[in-house]
């Protein structure tokens, strides 16, 4: 496996003080990777890019056990300005723009923390563009009146404004159109390929996000239940059962579908 960028190592996240999301979790990004973090609602992929990004304290949420190193460096006391000075940037869910503010002026306030000079940032401004033309006819339009598409696109555009190694990706394709959740696929692959960009992304459409990932980690109720290489899940027949909607019947739980079938087993 190549250089390993981000390890999560058997981490414990609690809200309030009470509130046990995640139960364990282990993770490896390696360096230029492409991995997803696969699951339903409330399986506790957002907590998971959360506590890498350290976004936590915001929720009232706190990492209590575990380690969580970005290139061997322990980061679970950094501040999110220091995250992102190692070039690690959330994009939100739900495609979080300034309403008020131009799609330009939205993409340069992910260039405030650059200390390169007002060309380089031109230059990023420039490359943002090449790769979400769109955004370039839309460049003085209020994101407020832009489309959802265009908004996500306005988001995963200024982190690269950043210049960031890595980027963690919560749930890019939430309520946008098939073809548009193509273009946003595309270009994260364009991103990885060729300006060497290290993904982690968190989405619900388990089909799409394992054509784009090198691996993937399903996570259930706050648990990592199956991983590996994206092409094998794919092929993998409970995850075409459980998560590619092959195959019907009732389905309440990747782990009951598991034990359901290890009794099976034992009982024929």
């Amino acid at each position: 496996m190549s250089n390993i960028l981000l390890n999560v190592n058997g981490i414990e996240v609690i809200y309030n003080h009470v509130i046990l999301v995640l139960k364990g979790v282990s993770l490896q990004v390696p360096e230029g990777g492409v991995v997803a973090l696969l699951g339903g609602n409330g399986a506790g992929k957002t907590t998971t890019l959360r506590a890498v990004s350290n976004l936590l304290a915001g929720e009232r949420g706190e990492v209590t056990k575990g380690s969580i190193e970005l290139r061997g460096e322990r980061i679970e006391k950094l501040s999110t300005s220091e995250m992102v000075n190692r070039g690690v940037i959330q994009v939100m869910e739900g495609r979080h723009c300034f309403a008020h503010l131009s799609i330009e002026d939205n993409l340069m306030t992910g260039a405030y923390t650059r200390k390169d000079g007002k060309a380089a940032v031109a230059a990023t401004l420039e490359k943002v563009y090449n790769y979400f033309p769109r955004l370039k006819t839309r460049r003085t339009s209020q994101a407020a009146y832009t489309s959802g598409g265009e908004q996500q696109m306005c988001a995963i555009g200024r982190a690269l404004m950043a210049n960031p190694k890595m980027v963690l990706l919560d749930e890019p394709s939430m309520g946008l159109a098939p073809q548009i959740v193509e273009e946003v696929f595309e270009i994260v692959k364009d991103l990885n390929q060729r300006e060497g960009v290290t993904f982690l992304l968190a989405e619900q459409n388990t089909n799409m996000a394992l054509r784009y990932a090198d691996h993937g980690y399903i996570l259930e109720s706050g648990r990592v239940v199956m991983e590996g290489a994206a092409k094998d899940l794919r092929e993998n027949e409970d995850v075409k059962e459980f998560y590619l909607g092959v195959g019907g019947g009732d389905r309440k739980s990747f782990k009951d579908v598991k034990s359901y079938k290890r009794r099976k087993r034992w009982l024929s």
